[in-house]
């Protein structure tokens, strides 16, 4: 399955590791995300440092592993999706997300409620893909 990777699960992972890190390495999924995903991480990465108790090197380390895992699409792939996605998408700082979902046509992984207020895009919490699965 192919699987649009949001920021807000990862970060989650960063601060406070536990089961849903196996997430990362379910060899069905695939994880794709826009260049977005890295910047949002790059941007909350004091908030990950404090939260978490981990060291800045740490944190970098992870973030390679990220990296490797998931594959980044170049937005101007999907561009042409972003006006469809300003449309249906029910937080605006999650358009990109968005446009790439519809570009190509998977669902997204993302613990924020208020994206599965739209009836087009499947988004999927961490607890979720955790019980699809199997890991607990």
């Amino acid at each position: 399955m192919q699987l649009i990777v949001d920021a807000n699960p990862v970060i989650s992972i960063l601060i406070k590791p536990g089961k849903p890190i196996d997430l990362l390495f379910v060899e069905e999924l695939e994880l794709v995300a826009p260049e977005l995903l890295f910047e949002e991480i790059e941007n909350n990465k004091e908030l990950i440092v404090k939260k978490s108790g981990l060291i800045k090197e740490e944190i970098d380390k992870f973030i390679e592993i990220l990296k490797k895992k998931i594959k980044v699409i170049p937005e101007e792939e999907f561009l042409k999706y972003k006006e469809e996605a300003e449309r249906i998408c029910p937080d605006e700082k999650d358009i990109t997300y968005f446009a790439l979902a519809l570009y190509l046509k998977s669902p997204i992984w993302s613990n924020e409620k208020k994206l599965k207020e739209q009836n087009r895009i499947v988004v999927y919490a961490t607890h979720e893909l955790m019980d699809i699965f199997g890991i607990d």
